[in-house]
């Protein structure tokens, strides 16, 4: 357990007079899938928000890839083309296209020349499985194709790392299967993954830990079968008790 994509040592997140995140220490190795679960305001996607620098931490620090994104002269753009992040809502550019969508952030962040970032849009398209929606714009694709496109997307920047934040609870219950297919195909590959979501079946069956968050703290984390088959936590029993 050496050398770890990432670590966040004693986090802690104020809003105000609310404590979102309060002491939060772990370690996330290379390749290894991490799901977090925990009910509304548990910190688990302000969590998530601080590892790509999306939130600021009020106190510790966060290294990806050993470099602490809290200090204030590191190049948060460059540190994003490492750690692509997929949202609830998508996040597509209504005006342009899906392959226009996975092609502007190669040519902003990375400097591509276009020929090259389309192809890598292209190809991206096919790995996701909707090619033919290439020239469609987000409102003529359903709400799976979209998170499809926003997976693309962020895979286009080859990142290191993965996050997820409730990406399949916006779409309509039968395209969630395919996007879950997706991520674990992502995970099959070797992909680090740290995924916030309230698809118990997915976390047993591909993440490698499972974290329970409440109250801003991370209250538990064990193997999916240790997780939910014989948890310890008497807050995390009460929540598997009423979701399961």
């Amino acid at each position: 357990m050496k050398d770890p994509i990432i670590r966040i040592e004693n986090v802690s997140k104020q809003f105000g007079t609310l404590k979102a995140l309060d002491g939060v220490t772990n370690q996330i190795q290379r390749g290894e899938v991490v799901v977090i679960i925990g009910p509304s305001g548990s910190g688990k996607s302000t969590l998530l928000r601080t590892l790509n620098g999306l939130e600021t931490v009020s106190e510790g620090n966060v290294y990806i890839d050993g470099v602490n994104i809290v200090d204030t002269r590191v190049n948060i753009n460059k540190l994003r083309s490492k750690v692509g992040m997929v949202f609830q809502h998508f996040n597509l550019f209504r005006h342009k296209t899906a392959l226009d969508n996975i092609i502007m952030p190669q040519t902003v962040v990375l400097n591509r020349k276009r020929k090259e970032a389309e192809d890598v849009a292209r190809k991206l398209l096919e790995k996701v499985g909707i090619p033919e929606k290439a020239g469609n714009y987000p409102d003529q694709l359903s709400g799976g194709q979209q998170q499809r496109v926003a997976i693309a997307r962020s895979l286009a920047m080859h990142p290191k790392i993965m996050l997820f934040d409730e990406a399949t609870s916006a779409l309509d219950p039968e395209t969630v299967g395919g996007v879950l297919q997706l991520m674990k195909d992502l995970a099959t590959e070797g992909m680090t993954m740290v995924v916030v979501t309230h698809e118990m079946g997915f976390a047993r069956e591909v993440a490698d830990r499972v974290i329970f968050m409440d109250g801003g703290q991370i209250l538990e984390e064990a193997t999916p079968d240790e997780f939910f088959d014989r948890p310890k936590n008497s807050r995390t029993i009460t929540f598997l008790s009423q979701i399961l």
